[in-house]
C-alpha cells in the first residue's frame, strides 16, 4: 500500500464490478462518495481508501492557495453605475417611442463603452408600413 492510500480517507464499497477478459480482469469499486477503484481483485473489506478523495482535497487547496493571492474587487459601485446606465438607456427608447408613437420594441439602442461610460452611438427604429403612413401624413400637413 503506498503512502497515498494510506492518508487516503475510507469510504464504503457500493458496488463491484468486474470487466475484462479472462487473464486481464480487473475489478471497478464504486465507493459512497462516486469515485471508483480499479483493483486487480475485488475487495473483501467493505471499507476502501479512495485515492481520488485525497487527490480532489489535494487540488482544492492548491486552488485556494492561487485564490488566496487575487485581490477582491468591490464590483457595487461598477454594478451601481451600469444600472444607472441601463436606466438612461431605457429612458432614451422609452422618449424615442412617445415622440414617434410606436412600440417600444421597435427601437433598438446601441451602445458602447468609452472610456468605461456607456455612450450611445446610434438607435435603430422598425416602422412598420402604418407608421411610415401615419407619420409621413404628419409631416405632410395632412
Amino acid at each position: 500500500m503506498t503512502t497515498e492510500h494510506r492518508k487516503a480517507p475510507r469510504r464504503d464499497v457500493v458496488e463491484i464490478s468486474r470487466e475484462g477478459a479472462w487473464g486481464r480482469v480487473k475489478y471497478k469499486h464504486l465507493l459512497s462518495c462516486g469515485h471508483t477503484e480499479v483493483r486487480p481483485r475485488a475487495a473483501t473489506s467493505p471499507k476502501l481508501a479512495c485515492a481520488w478523495c485525497l487527490r480532489a482535497e489535494a487540488k482544492n487547496e492548491e486552488i485556494k492557495a492561487l485564490g488566496a493571492g487575487i485581490q477582491q474587487i468591490d464590483t457595487s459601485d461598477i454594478n451601481r453605475k451600469l444600472a444607472t446606465e441601463e436606466i438612461d438607456i431605457s429612458r432614451t427608447k422609452a422618449i424615442i417611442a412617445t415622440r414617434f408613437q410606436i412600440p417600444i420594441e421597435a427601437i433598438d439602442v446601441v451602445a458602447t463603452d468609452v472610456n468605461g461610460n456607456l455612450v450611445i452611438q446610434h438607435a435603430l427604429l422598425f416602422l412598420s408600413a402604418a407608421d411610415v403612413a401615419r407619420l409621413s401624413r404628419n409631416q405632410s400637413g395632412g
